[in-house]
């Protein structure tokens, strides 16, 4: 039985029923009888009252009223209330077409594309740091010219480890004169180890951001970054300038092929040599994941791009390959 919906807690229906089957009892012998907290038992047979399910005027001879009509005009009450709830629900609708007009509004005067333009060079970090933390997918980044500055590169490994950890595929093209500081070979080590991917070109390419391939962060004046970033959303030009990092991207070289070309076995990353380890033993994806510590959308990243390197058609045949080429 549950009155729950008419205002009834079971504290308030044990008291109201004991008065029910003794009429003519004190809220005194009701304490005793229901061994309740006194407090209690004047707060419900007060609400009790309110709801006209009790007669106190003698508190040393309490009324019960017939449930017929004390419970029923609840049920009425509540019944109206749901109605009135209702009609003000259904007049929501009324909003409809004021929303409606605001949007006709908007597509009369939105003609220009979708481009933010933001001023200064710490402007444009603070927002490059916002489309960081809400992205859900992937980072591509072209870098031309020389080494990031040592501020630059304290500010963007935090975020590249932030990025990578929850998943995200991080792919950056650097200028081979960007290796020649040592702070900056460390940082792009460090990017490599995290799992990020890392490519050298030689070939003019122009500066820029794109997350989740949907909106990419070009500079202003290409020659002067510092003046600012124009922020595009505008779906045409964002896949234009995809498709111009991906081009870019095919035709350069891995960073670790770049900085030791061998005929030796490849150069691993402890990380790589743990997904290669794991290769022939985990049943799933999520049990491998798990044991060597990144999330199951890396470690699938990681498996793909090894086993197109081995030329392997399945992860077991990778397993092998690596060992019978001494990569593991």
């Amino acid at each position: 039985m549950d009155v729950s919906v008419i205002g009834l807690s079971p504290r308030y229906v044990e008291i109201y029923r004991y008065f029910l089957r003794n009429r003519g009892e004190g809220v005194g012998a009701a304490r005793q009888a229901l061994g309740l907290d006194p407090d209690a038992v004047e707060d419900a047979v007060e609400a009790l009252e309110r709801l006209s399910l009790l007669d106190l005027r003698d508190r040393h001879r309490v009324v019960a009223a017939d449930p017929r009509i004390g419970v029923e005009r609840l049920v009425e009450r509540r019944l109206d209330e749901l109605n009135a709830e209702i009609r003000r629900v259904l007049a929501a609708r009324d909003a409809i077409s004021v929303f409606v007009k605001d949007r006709q509004q908007g597509e009369q005067t939105a003609t220009a594309l979708d481009i933010e333009r933001v001023e200064g060079l710490d402007q444009v970090r603070q927002r490059l740091d916002d489309l960081g933390f809400f992205s859900y997918k992937e980072t591509l980044c072209l870098h031309p010219g020389g080494p990031l500055s040592r501020g630059a590169i304290e500010t963007a490994l935090p975020l590249d480890t932030r990025s990578l950890r929850r998943g995200l595929e991080v792919k950056a093209v650097y200028h081979p004169e960007a290796l020649d500081d040592p702070l900056m070979s460390a940082y792009l080590r460090d990017l490599v180890n995290l799992g990020g991917q890392v490519h050298i070109t030689e070939e003019p390419m122009d500066r820029m951001v794109v997350f989740d391939r949907s909106v990419a962060v070009v500079p202003i004046h290409p020659k002067e970054s510092s003046r600012g970033a124009l922020l595009v959303r505008e779906p045409g030009l964002v896949s234009q300038l995809v498709a111009y990092f991906d081009g870019v991207w095919e035709s350069a070289t891995d960073l670790r092929e770049f900085t030791e070309p061998s005929a030796e076995p490849p150069l691993l990353s402890e990380l790589e040599k743990r997904v290669l380890k794991v290769l022939a033993t985990a049943d799933k994806d999520e049990v491998a994941a798990r044991e060597i510590k990144v999330s199951v959308r890396t470690y699938r990243r990681y498996v793909a791009d090894l086993m197109a390197r081995l030329g392997a058609a399945n992860r077991f045949q990778a397993a092998l390959r690596a060992k019978e080429e001494n990569w593991i």
